[in-house]
């Protein structure tokens, strides 16, 4: 019999048999390793997708025989640690996937081999605390806690640590964590009529994901925006989890089917009630779409709601081809550089994204079809990130060779990655739902972009300022342009108004450029539009602006080994209360701490407060005088001093205050 070389027909899945004991016999393991391996060393088609099979041919290359037999079989485990599952070997390069009779299917291979190491040694602390994105999310979207976790993220020091202690890399650009969740502030709008088309349903339930819920906000609201201006119900699923893809990328199947049976029951109910269930993460959507299936092929619940789940793009498609989709575009987008992520390219849906955005007038859509690398918590790690930056160097050339107004993808992570990647840059990185509800103009309550407010830096001779207004904010198409400016402005700005104290605390005196700018972002990242929603953001943080009689500033406590930080907090109960300021003869002024919410318990103190120190018309009049300003701190635990303010911090501070 002739063995066929290649195969022209459609790749095929075989379900995952991870319920069968022989799955995790490491004898059964190793044999099918050398199989396939061997048959890969034949071949070399997949040698420049990852970092993976290039380790698997040096082993062969470099063994005492130039053959598979040469390798020790506990080498095996590099080329399994390198696989990151985006499948592109499986869709795109091997001629010997099923219904081949070699039956190769490489990805879930080395889920196998992952399943049995997790199987027999379970996963390191850093390894479980990154894909479980649920907890985390959860943990660090706690008031005051957010902004810690967030500022912690982007500190040298403690980036260095996380990278020497958790495996981390301290070079890897993080995610921030919103301060406002998506599905608590989210706003489906169920009131339209529903319209079924002969591709799809006419009611729509959003799956918000872990990353659209705890780290890009904007993404889920833009969403429900599109569907509203097409008159489409929405809902969002009553509860929901992790998808369990982090689980299932680390080889905890076992944590898989818990998640499944949390998930499946309300996604089931909305799959029966006819709804269309989107989800704004591909690997989120793939992970219905495919992995549970696979997983689980006798589980009716878990194909039906399968065949509901959509790409958000892939039933705007669907909607348009049964002539529902409304296409009335009134702003175009100029040039997008646009990525499609290999979790969309695996659910073998087309180029829906770059279809739909090529409907906008006056607008390029350059599309990169190659893997850039990140691949969840892959290119976070410490022993992958420079791997990671390499696959993706050739995407980060693709992408910028246009020159383009905009870089973008469905997969949030794999933009980040990107605009990385790139470095300095024109493009504003902005995921297709947002270019697609800025097509249609949904911000359109917002003043023209035209003119928008110009954005300056306080200067010597300019008064203070007391409140922000509606006026003095920015569109969010109008902050995209200017954000990495502004940022850099802030930022020089801030660098005039922080003063340390001691080696641990440090005192950030605010002003109304400095609570703008967290007013924009804030608007920016969780694309709030809407006038009162704006109104609120400006309520709120209204009361950090100085009055021009005091001096407000956000208090950090700072260690970076965690540990000593919980040690150190326990033992600094009360130091807010404990800061000062003098100015010349004056009586010292304590700080008022924390009016808002109170940010410390009988255990602990917070890493961070929020400080008034309020002066008399006396001790301001001395200031303008040139009288000396210094600051402390003398709690028991913590005792720091600067005997002098001067230079270019003093005539920032002293700005804030009425010469009157």
């Amino acid at each position: 019999m002739t063995t066929r070389e290649g195969s022209l027909e459609a790749p095929k899945r075989h379900p995952i048999d991870w319920k069968n004991p022989d799955f995790y016999s490491e004898a059964s393991l190793n044999q099918e390793l050398e199989r396939v391996f061997d048959i890969c060393h034949g071949c070399r088609r997949c040698v420049n997708l990852c970092t993976a099979f290039p380790r698997l041919f040096d082993l062969i290359d470099e063994s005492t025989t130039g053959e598979l037999d040469g390798v020790d079989q506990n080498q095996f485990w590099e080329v399994v640690d390198r696989c990151y599952l985006c499948d592109m070997c499986f869709m795109t390069k091997c001629p010997y996937v099923p219904p081949h009779e070699w039956n190769i299917d490489f990805p879930h291979l080395m889920l196998r081999a992952k399943s049995v190491k997790y199987k027999r040694q379970g996963a390191g602390f850093r390894d479980k605390l990154l894909s479980s994105t649920d907890l985390m999310g959860t943990l660090a979207t706690i008031p005051v806690v957010v902004q810690t976790v967030n500022a912690v993220n982007k500190a040298p020091a403690a980036r260095k640590l996380m990278d020497s202690v958790l495996g981390i890399h301290a070079d890897r650009k993080l995610p921030e964590y919103a301060t406002r969740k998506f599905r608590p502030n989210a706003e489906p709008n169920p009131s339209f009529p529903v319209i079924d088309g002969t591709r799809t349903p006419g009611k729509v339930a959003i799956y918000a994901t872990c990353y659209v819920n705890y780290n890009e906000p904007g993404i889920g609201h833009d969403l429900l925006k599109i569907l509203a201006h097409n008159e489409i119900p929405t809902c969002l699923v009553e509860k929901e989890a992790c998808c369990g893809m982090p689980k299932l990328e680390l080889g905890d199947l076992d944590t898989v089917e818990k998640l499944k049976n949390k998930n499946i029951p309300p996604l089931l109910k909305l799959a029966r009630e006819g709804y269309a269930i989107l989800s704004a993460v591909p690997s989120c959507t793939l992970m219905y779409k495919q992995e549970l299936p696979l997983l689980f092929p006798e589980d009716e619940a878990v194909q039906t709601v399968a065949a509901a789940m959509f790409d958000p793009f892939e039933y705007l498609v669907l909607r348009n081809q049964d002539k529902l989709l409304k296409t009335d575009f009134k702003k175009p987008l100029g040039t997008v550089a646009y990525h499609i992520p290999c979790h969309q390219r695996v659910q073998n849906i087309g180029k829906k994204t770059r279809d739909i955005l090529q409907l906008i007038p006056e607008t390029t859509i350059n599309t990169v079809e190659r893997c850039s690398g990140h691949d969840g918590t892959w290119g976070v790690k410490s022993e992958h990130f420079a791997d990671s930056m390499k696959i993706g160097r050739p995407v980060f050339k693709q992408m910028a060779a246009s020159d383009p107004d905009y870089i973008s993808s469905d997969c949030a992570i794999a933009a980040r990655h990107i605009e990385q990647g790139i470095g300095a840059s024109k493009a504003q990185k902005l995921h297709p739902l947002t270019l697609l509800r800025m097509a249609y103009d949904s911000d359109s309550t917002h003043p023209s972009v035209d003119n928008p407010t110009p954005v300056t830096q306080s200067t010597p001779n300019e008064k203070y300022m007391t409140k922000i207004t509606r006026d003095d904010l920015l569109t969010l198409e109008a902050y995209a342009k200017i954000r990495k400016d502004f940022r850099t402005q802030v930022m020089a700005h801030k660098k005039m108004r922080k003063i340390p104290l001691g080696e641990n605390i440090t005192l950030i005196f605010e002003d109304a450029l400095t609570i703008r700018y967290q007013i924009q972002e804030m608007l920016y990242v969780e694309r709030i539009f809407q006038d009162d929603e704006i109104m609120h953001e400006l309520e709120t943080y209204a009361p950090l602006i100085p009055d021009g009689h005091n001096w407000k500033a956000t208090m950090l406590i700072e260690y970076p080994d965690p540990a000593v930080r919980a040690a150190k907090l326990a033992g600094l109960i009360g130091v807010e209360d404990k800061v000062w300021v003098k100015i010349a003869e004056h009586a010292s002024v304590y700080a008022i701490a924390d009016e808002d919410l109170e940010r410390e318990n009988s255990e602990k103190t917070s890493a961070v407060h929020f400080l008034r120190f309020e002066l008399t018309p006396e001790m301001i009049q001395s200031l303008h005088r040139g009288a000396a300003l210094s600051m402390g701190v003398d709690h028991s635990a913590y005792q720091a001093s600067i005997n002098t303010v001067d230079g270019n911090i003093r005539a920032s501070l002293l700005k804030d205050l009425s010469a009157a």
